[in-house]
């Protein structure tokens, strides 16, 4: 094996993401890296040879795994940076003008610029009994980057990165400070290539020629572009060295968020499937004929498929003390288990959408006429409750956030004798038991059920509208929706959806904390203001 970790000395990341000049790339990708290598060997006054080689070897190894702790985007500000006159730098003895301009400053043009970071924070890791432990921000040594292969460097090459590692002062901005090296043991990966939604760059062969006559072309003074090749990457949560691989749902898997933009930040929680309906009609019409089983969830003749699809889910703002229901974005969820030829439809036609809109939002329009814009977003999240790992850490205990739909009527809950409604609320139990196995978990050890979510900010199963499923004279069967709290006798690793609605957004489960004594509670932080 072969590993590079990068330790950020000041806790923090400063670096642009490359397709969006307002946003932080997070984690820091492989060509970002190997960028920073090759400077750090040219900048010599007579680079080694033998580092060359070894900066050689490393650009024809394959993407490396990636293993990057949680970091939170900074606030982005304008700054006003005096530029350099070009034309003089480029004038015989333009570099002592140059110098003798720096004593007057308020002379000089500015220019606005704009630097997004990241705040490093120490991954959540699971107990042995998958209780969790506080999400606290640590920064420096304690939170380093590290990128993995699985072949060997032979000695010589591992000598001569290591001398360049030790070299290399900063990855991004000139204020990200690092401290580079080789090592031998890592933890497991957060970030593995292929198959997966987020799209990182790494080098091919040839990258130290092409960045060579790259940086002829520019000298350091025209605008630059990096080469570079895309790899698809998939997200996993962070495990401690001796964790127990959790139990994942047949519904875990990638997730494709997008952030409603904040004017369309009203829409109360209840909107679920409404919202995720719309969602779905709307990425369906870019998804060219004929519709894969995986994108549609339909056989040809019109019954619902068997084998694992797309769904699609309203994330709202719950889970702490100011949590308020509101929806603050949607994702678009690939099950691990979706074929590919299912899953690159379903890209294709988020990019088909994109592409038609340009630069601007993507809309939806809901009932009524109104229309609500969004934005794909990639890592990191300002928004807490686009956070993935927020949905997806594993855990014994689990909330319901929206309402279960559950695929059996339990009969009358609140109408009745006191001996019918207790054999009523067993079937409910029962049957979100059985919609846990039918996403191939485990039986819990516990379940109970109620009207009032369980969960600090979502909303009672009343309040939601009627929910119908399937295409009768009636307009459907009419699903009993329910709040669940779910108890494992072993972890489980979401994301976790529950029951009959579970591909519209309802039966959506966030994993709790468990307090000794208590019974299970959010206990998540938050910045969706």
């Amino acid at each position: 094996m072969t590993a590079i970790e990068v330790h950020f000395l000041t806790g923090r990341c400063s670096a642009t993401s490359h397709h969006d000049r307002m946003e932080a790339e997070w984690p820091p990708h492989g060509a970002r890296l190997y960028s920073a290598m090759v400077a750090t060997w040219a900048d010599a006054d007579v680079p080694d040879e033998s580092e060359r080689a070894a900066l050689e070897w490393l650009e024809a190894l394959p993407p490396p795994r990636i293993t990057a702790p949680e970091a939170v985007p900074r606030g982005v500000v304008s700054h006003f940076v005096p530029v350099n006159d070009v034309g003089v730098m480029a004038l015989p003895g333009g570099r002592t003008k140059k110098e003798r301009n720096l004593t007057f400053p308020a002379d000089r043009l500015k220019k606005e610029r704009h630097f997004p970071s990241v705040t490093l924070v120490e991954p959540q890791i699971s107990g042995p009994s998958g209780e969790q432990a506080p999400t606290l921000p640590r920064v420096g040594l304690a939170t380093p980057v590290t990128f993995a292969w699985d072949d060997s460097a032979p000695s010589a090459v591992a000598e001569a990165l290591d001398g360049i590692l030790g070299r290399v002062t900063r990855l991004g901005h000139s204020s990200s400070l690092v401290s580079c090296r080789l090592r031998e043991e890592v933890l497991p990966a957060t970030h593995t290539p292929g198959g997966g939604t987020l799209m990182l760059r790494w080098v091919r062969p040839g990258q130290l020629a092409a960045l060579e006559e790259e940086h002829q072309r520019h000298q350091a003074i025209r605008p630059r572009s990096l080469p570079f090749r895309g790899v698809r990457y998939s997200e996993l949560e962070p495990q401690g060295v001796d964790a127990a691989d959790p139990a994942r749902p047949s519904t875990a898997g990638d997730w494709i968020v997008f952030e409603l933009e904040p004017r369309h930040r009203r829409m109360p929680m209840t909107r679920t499937v409404e919202v995720a309906r719309v969602l779905r009609q709307s990425i369906l019409r870019h998804v060219p004929d004929p519709l894969p089983e995986g994108v549609s969830g339909h056989l040809p003749d019109g019954t619902p498929t068997g084998s694992p699809h797309i769904a699609f889910l309203a994330l709202p703002n719950v889970g702490h003390e100011h949590g308020d229901g509101r929806i603050m974005g949607l994702a678009v969820t690939l099950p691990q288990d979706l074929d590919e030829v299912a899953r690159n439809a379903a890209l294709r036609g988020i990019g088909l959408w994109e592409r038609e809109r340009g630069d601007q939002p993507l809309c939806l329009t809901m009932g009524g006429g109104r229309v609500v814009e969004m934005r794909r977003r990639q890592p990191p999240f300002a928004l807490v409750s686009l956070r993935p790992p927020v949905w997806a850490r594993s855990s014994r205990w689990w909330a319901s956030v929206t309402p279960v739909a559950l695929p059996t009527h339990p009969g009358c809950l609140n109408r009745g004798s006191a001996t019918a409604r207790a054999k009523a609320w067993a079937r409910a139990e029962e049957a979100v038991a059985k919609s846990c196995e039918h996403v191939g978990l485990p039986r819990p050890a516990d379940v109970q059920v109620s009207l009032v979510a369980h969960c600090v900010g979502a909303r009672p199963a009343n309040d939601y509208p009627v929910f119908r499923q399937g295409r009768g004279a009636a307009g459907g069967v009419v699903r009993r929706l329910v709040h669940a709290s779910i108890e494992f006798a072993k972890p489980v690793r979401g994301p976790l959806m529950l029951g009959s609605g579970r591909f519209v957004g309802l039966g959506l489960m966030r994993p709790v904390v468990r307090a000794v004594g208590d019974s299970p509670a959010v206990s998540e932080g938050s910045n969706d203001g």
